[in-house]
């Protein structure tokens, strides 16, 4: 019976492992990498889901349950442009004081303060507002002169989405990667949705300070497609039940054979 219980906890806690590899990245993760997929259907920047499949080519990332966004890739015009969709489901109510924060390390240079050029912030006050920082050497946030170029095209707006049914603040941004931002292949970023009725504010990573890029998460790529069907949850899930299913017909097999 000992042996019984060991093999089904040892096959169960593999397929947990499988589960936590493969499955939709989720802050509660100890590592904070994730992946951007090349861009399948070109986004409207109005801050809402224009169409149905919109943003079904990128990866979900969740902040807890209160907050998820995705993100994708492509080439335009000889820059690489990197688009990005963020809900924060929680958020129903209009406030001056919400805010979108977005912080980058373009070349992962890292570091306990913001101290060089290459590290740079956006931040989006009351839906209507955006200003434009980066690092200086007495590492420290400072307005950017001539931000307003750095070609970001972004919205948000109040609205139903497949993750609510009720009216949420979701954002909208694109921006070229390479000529203004100074952003390389992989590099590392933090995301805030602050919501000022609450005093709510959820961070990726979790914990991570904008100050710090050595606290900022992983932006990686592919340059294949996101898997359509089957995730990579619902096949570990089914290993999961196939494993089950062998192992109880493995078990019947050998009581029909001592009996």
């Amino acid at each position: 019976m000992k042996k019984i219980f060991t093999t089904t906890f040892c096959t169960l806690m593999l397929c947990s492992l499988i589960l936590i590899t493969f499955g939709p990245t989720i802050a509660a993760a100890q590592e904070y990498t994730r992946t951007s997929y090349p861009t399948q259907t070109i986004p409207t920047i109005d801050g809402k889901w224009t169409t149905d499949d919109e943003w079904t080519d990128g990866e979900e990332t969740w902040i807890g349950t209160d907050v998820v966004f995705r993100s994708t890739w492509d080439s335009v015009d000889g820059d690489v442009y990197t688009r990005w969709i963020v809900e924060f489901l929680t958020d129903t109510t209009d406030d001056t004081a919400d805010m979108w924060r977005f912080c980058i390390d373009g070349d992962q240079s890292g570091g306990s303060e913001p101290q060089l050029a290459e590290v740079r912030m956006f931040e989006i006050y009351g839906h209507s507002n955006i200003e434009y920082y980066m690092g200086t050497e007495q590492g420290t946030w400072g307005l950017a002169s001539g931000g307003e170029s750095w070609e970001i095209e972004w919205a948000d707006s109040m609205s139903t989405s497949s993750a609510s049914s009720t009216p949420h603040w979701i954002l909208e941004f694109q921006m070229p990667k390479e000529t203004t931002w100074l952003i390389n292949p992989i590099w590392n970023f933090f995301l805030q949705a602050h919501d000022a009725s609450n005093t709510a504010s959820h961070v990726w990573p979790p914990d991570a300070d904008p100050d710090i890029p050595d606290t900022y998460g992983e932006e990686n790529y592919s340059t294949e497609a996101i898997p359509e069907g089957l995730t990579f949850a619902v096949m570990a899930l089914l290993t999961t039940v196939s494993m089950l299913v062998g192992y109880k017909y493995f078990i019947k097999r050998k009581e029909t054979k001592t009996q």
